[in-house]
């Protein structure tokens, strides 16, 4: 045992020998280099500055390799070594010396002869560029780089390549004899940064469509980002993002320019990796490499059919040849409720019973009358009528919702092979009790250079989620509802155990204990989802590839629930309720396409030609049960349930056929023109208009190459401007056809099978198309500093599908047809600035801002009603309709309160018609759910290593109807309310605008009016975070690559007049019920750790 504890200290000894060791290898030790435009030597004197090792090598051997330029930060020696030295030179690590060597099989070309110079073009950050114009210099021969940054280009060894493009320095070197690799150091400007179009890439300097680039760390920069929708909130201007519910594993909606259709869907198309039509929601945000939203019709058209709401281009991470990069992503969250709407409390929930009851004299509140009795009495109230509890409901139903996220990954490459592989974890708990939502999800993304002309990408995407809701049933006994209902004198449970429950106090039977509710109400939702992609291009020569892909998505769900026997569904005797639902879907999607590019003189061509199909198909079924014996199997026995609910069962399919093209030409990067064509045929419309045609025309004017144009301030302006012609095929499988419906008739007294009309077919059904003009303009000033993007649109969607009324002796009720028609006009302004921009401090500041103006042009003169509101022609979407109120009549006013048929203390309303009654004659415009603009402001602050960001959101203008408040005022008289039902009418106080309080057999006076229609402009402090990034130095002691570690804070300051949790508020996912609140999930005010490392 002593020769054990002696040897301890030899072991210590010999173990940090050899991590000492290993550390001092070339693969190991990192570096930060920073040289441009210098001789190679310069390189070899940095590392030894801050390493151990030495070069060994003839100074004759590196005379010819001209100047190199290498600008990164924590890279090994070996990475450095790879990427400066020609293929003419070998290095080798002998010890702490680094010995560099001519190759003795490298064949040296004389300086005259003219030879293949290959190699490859890439940032500071090793990712590939597009499109760098490489110059022979003195010339004039010239090519571009493809799409992976490769070139090839004949000259001498001892001539000069200039390579140029948008948004870099201008760098020379010298070809040589070797396989040339260039970096190129990124100017303040944004122009040559490469952004996914359709079927494509682009510069930015070269667009002529709007289309936004998010990229993927800005999407992360919330460590509480749980989906994409979630991370676009607020960077681009026309880009609407509403976080409408709180609840774990909510999907925000997001709307691109405003509402386009009425019964079609108004989502945005998704394309990830080429996979269109894939579901962002399986997406783990942490591996997306950029987003590109493409915003008007020009850009969008070569999408056709499903282009008509905008499309979202998703670009995952690739892998490149550098050494493998492991990180490691770890983020722990503590969510609260933001704030409490003021409910209530006992004392006050009983003064509301106590004038309720006496409304008419002689009235007693239950718990007032002696001679009333009921079984709780003693239990809820002292002798003298007081309450025992003083239950605060939004505290008991919510808790301190502590969640987390992990995720590992891994990226690297040799050769002709790279990787990406990600795989996460993630359990989101929400703040309502027993509310949570776990997802786990694999990632992979393989590129493999199978021959020098032909390149493989395979994508695969595959993960489970499993979600516990809160019961929404808007009008039934939710926890959600009961939060606000449910009395306050009740507890929880009482000393015996029990809960508090309905009936417990006269009158109050028809509401639930919310803690109950949620802890024993069963509501379970998940899936399953698979989703790849499979691309081959090839390269047929420089100018001329061709891709073909193929690509699925697959997946399952199922949705179970059950409510016990003891929990009062929608009729007392329902003893328990169970239903199970489960859902298969798939779809593929087979992809070919031409790409041609070619630079000639100062002539850029671009031109992509294809075609697609694409299948999907999917199947249902439900089933469900009443009066259960007993509430062990919950949702997993339904065949015991005492009544069978009717089973339901769907399966659909559809299919779409395609081809398209798109034109690109730029001359002298000055004048730039594009075109594009799409013909789609859908298996959704009938014979008679299967195929849609959707052209689009752009342009742009880069003022700023032309002679004329000499502005110190404005370093690039261009001018754009698109027309074109999407459509919108989202309208659900077989509405064309007429369909049918099974029922029981009665024949001779008997019940008999039979067939009844359900709706009416109409194989005349077009396409909805939206026609969309764009104007816009795209500055840089101050060499860089700031970029401004502005566009101006017009919105056009013409041949909406609506439902028309059809006459009677037909046998049907409606008709789908083509009868309408809307306006979308709108503004969008981006302003992106570097403030300051020094070495240890710097300041940036992004801002937009957006303004859409909708109006329905045509609907066949019908008017359609929506929960609080209208559409009819003329009129903007999303527009509240109802009565004014002014308030309550006075006792000096009963005369003309008869008139009405009211009396003092009931509800006064406008009389718009002055016809002396209440009527729809009077019921006018009370404002519109779409805000007049959104805005965004975010500042980015960095300090050495630490990192401050802000970001600010403002919606002003808009309304929201609080139907929470609504319902609950008028349920008041047997459950809780707003604080705000105490300043009803009494003879004493009259001045206000709520109505005597009453019980329901008294003539209950409630309406929704202007009264429950409120200002929902607001400004919010969305995201507070700091990060530090671990110094170099650090770093290489643990032997880390990098480390960052955060704090975030979100949605802990809002700044707004509305009355409910929060007014960026919708019970229907943005559709036209937009802006109505019936019992939103709160969202969380939240505070989360971050941990960032890659080895």
């Amino acid at each position: 045992m002593k020769k054990f504890y002696r040897s301890i200290p030899l072991f210590i000894i010999l173990l940090l020998l050899v991590v000492q060791l290993k550390a001092q290898h070339i693969k190991q030790t990192f570096v930060n280099i920073h040289v441009t435009d210098q001789s190679l030597d310069k390189i070899f004197e940095q590392i030894e500055a801050t390493t151990v090792f030495r070069f060994v090598y003839s100074p004759s051997a590196i005379a010819s390799i001209g100047k190199v330029s290498f600008n990164r930060d924590n890279v090994t020696v070996e990475q450095v070594l790879k990427q400066v030295l020609p293929r003419s030179l070998a290095y080798e690590q002998r010890g702490k010396n680094i010995l560099v060597t001519v190759r003795e099989t490298e064949s040296i070309a004389t300086p005259t002869t003219e030879g293949l110079i290959t190699g490859v073009v890439t940032d500071q950050k090793g990712q590939p560029l597009y499109g760098v114009s490489i110059m022979v210099k003195g010339s004039g021969k010239g090519v571009a780089s493809g799409v992976f940054g490769t070139f090839s280009i004949r000259a001498r060894s001892v001539d000069t390549l200039h390579f140029r493009h948008l948004g870099f320095y201008e760098q020379e070197v010298i070809a040589g004899n070797s396989y040339l690799k260039v970096a190129l150091k990124q100017r303040m400007s944004d122009l040559g940064e490469v952004v996914v179009v359709g079927y494509g890439i682009s510069s930015k300097a070269e667009l002529t469509t709007a289309i936004g680039t998010v990229s993927g760390e800005k999407i992360t920069d919330r460590p509480t980002t749980i989906n994409l929708v979630q991370g676009l909130a607020g960077k681009l201007a026309g880009v609407s993002v509403m976080t409408n519910s709180g609840k774990p594993g909510g999907n925000p909606t997001i709307k691109i320019r405003g509402t386009g259709s009425i019964n079609a869907s108004n989502n945005p198309l998704f394309v990830i990796d080429g996979i269109v039509g894939a579901d962002p929601d399986i997406i783990d945000p942490n591996i997306i490499e950029s987003t590109d939203i493409l915003k008007d019709a020009a850009a969008t058209a070569i999408y056709g059919a499903r282009g008509s709401n905008g499309v979202v281009v998703i670009t995952t991470k690739r892998g490149a040849n550098t050494a493998a990069v492991i990180n490691f992503r770890n983020t722990v969250s503590f969510g609260t409720l933001a704030r409490e709407i003021s409910l209530m409390n006992a004392s006050e929930a009983l003064e509301m019973f106590k004038r309720e009851y006496e409304y008419k004299p002689g009235r007693l509140a239950p718990h007032l009358d002696p001679n009333k009795t009921f079984e709780r009495k003693s239990d809820l109230f002292n002798a003298d009528g007081t309450p025992k509890y003083n239950t605060n409901w939004q505290k008991e139903a919510t808790r301190l919702a502590i969640s987390h996220a992990h995720s590992l990954s891994f990226s690297g490459g040799k050769d002709n092979l790279t990787a990406v592989a990600n795989v996460s974890f993630k359990d989101q708990q929400g703040i309502l009790l027993s509310s949570y939502s776990k997802q786990v999800n694999g990632f992979i993304n393989l590129g493999w250079d199978v021959k020098k002309w032909f390149h493989l990408q395979a994508v695969l995407n595959t993960g489970a989620v499993r979600q516990r809701n809160v019961d929404i049933n808007t009008f039934g006994l939710n926890g959600i509802r009961q939060i606000y209902e449910f009395l306050p004198f009740f507890p929880v449970r009482y000393p015996d155990g029990t809960y508090s429950r309905k009936g417990d106090y006269p009158g109050a039977e028809d509401s639930e204990n919310p803690v109950r509710l949620l802890k024993e109400v069963q509501s379970v939702f998940g899936r399953t989802y698979t989703m790849g992609s499979l691309t081959g291009t090839f390269h047929l020569n420089t100018k001329l590839d061709f891709t073909a892909s193929i690509t699925g998505q697959t997946g399952t769900t199922y949705d179970f629930y059950y409510s016990g026997r003891d929990i009062r569904g929608l009729s007392e005797t329902q003893q328990g309720v169970a239903t199970r639902t489960n859902a298969i879907l798939g779809s593929w999607t087979s992809e070919d396409y031409f790409t041609y590019t070619n630079h000639f003189n100062k002539h850029h061509l671009t031109a992509v030609a294809g075609a697609s199909w694409y299948y999907f198909a999917n199947t249902a079924t439900k089933a469900g049960a009443e009066g259960f014996f007993d509430d062990f199997f919950s949702y997993n026995s339904l065949q015991t349930g005492t009544v069978k609910q009717t089973p339901y069962s769907y399966n659909g399919t559809n299919q779409m056929n395609s081809f398209f093209t798109r034109w690109n030409y730029g001359y002298n990067d000055k004048y730039l023109l594009g075109a594009s064509f799409r013909v789609d045929g859908s298996s959704r419309f009938g014979k008679n208009n299967k195929y849609g045609y959707f052209p689009a025309f752009s342009a742009a004017w880069r003022i700023s190459k032309e002679n004329f144009f000499n502005d110190r301030i404005v370093s690039d302006l261009k001018l754009r401007t698109s027309y074109g012609v999407v459509g919108n095929a989202e309208i659900g499988d077989y509405v064309t056809i007429s369909k049918m419906n099974n029922a029981l008739g009665v024949f001779n007294g008997q019940p008999v099978p039979s067939v009844t009309l359900a709706t009416f077919g109409n194989p005349n059904l077009k396409w909805e198309k939206s026609r969309q003009l764009n104007l816009g303009i795209d500055a840089t000033l101050l060499d860089g500093r700031v970029q401004l993007t502005a566009d101006v649109y017009n919105r056009l969607t013409r041949d909406l599908l609506y439902s028309r009324q059809l006459p009677a002796t037909t046998g049907y009720d409606y008709i789908l047809d083509n009868i309408g028609s809307i306006s979308n006009k709108g503004l969008e302004i981006t302003v992106n600035s570097t403030n300051i921009d020094k070495p240890a401090f710097s300041w940036s500041t992004s801002f937009n801002f957006s303004m859409n103006r909708s109006k329905v042009l045509k609907l066949n003169g019908d008017i359609m009603y929506t929960w609080a509101g209208r559409i009819m022609e003329g009129r903007p979407l999303n527009e509240f309709f109802g009565y004014q109120r002014l308030g309550t009549w006075g006792s000096d006013e009963a005369a003309e309160a008869a008139v009405y048929g009211k009396k003092p203390g009931d509800l006064k309303f406008a009389d718009l018609n002055n016809n002396k009654i209440k009527d729809a004659g009077d019921k006018t415009s009370l404002g519109n759910a779409m805000p007049k603009f959104e805005s965004n402001i975010g500042n980015t602050f960095t300090y050495k290593g630490l990192s401050l960001y802000v970001d600010l959101q403002v919606m002003y203008g808009h309304k929201l109807a609080n139907f929470t408040r609504f319902i609950t005022e008028s349920a008041a008289p047997v459950a809780n309310s707003y604080k705000s039902i105490l300043n009803a009418w009494t003879p004493g106080h009259q001045q206000t605008y709520n109505a005597a309080l009453r019980l329901p057999g008294d003539g209950y006076d409630n309406e929704l009016d202007s009264y429950n229609i409120e200002d929902g402009s607001f400004l919010r402090v969305r995201n507070i975070a700091l990060s530090y990034r671990l110094k170099p130095e650090w770093l290489q002691r643990y032997n880390l690559k990098g480390a960052s570690i955060g704090i975030n804070a979100e949605n802990y300051f809002l700044f707004t007049k509305y009355s409910g949790y929060d007014p960026e508020a919708t019970s229907f996912d943005g559709g036209l019920n937009q802006g109505v609140d019936v019992y939103q999930y709160p969202k969380p005010k939240t505070i989360s750790l971050s941990l960032n490392i890659n080895f």
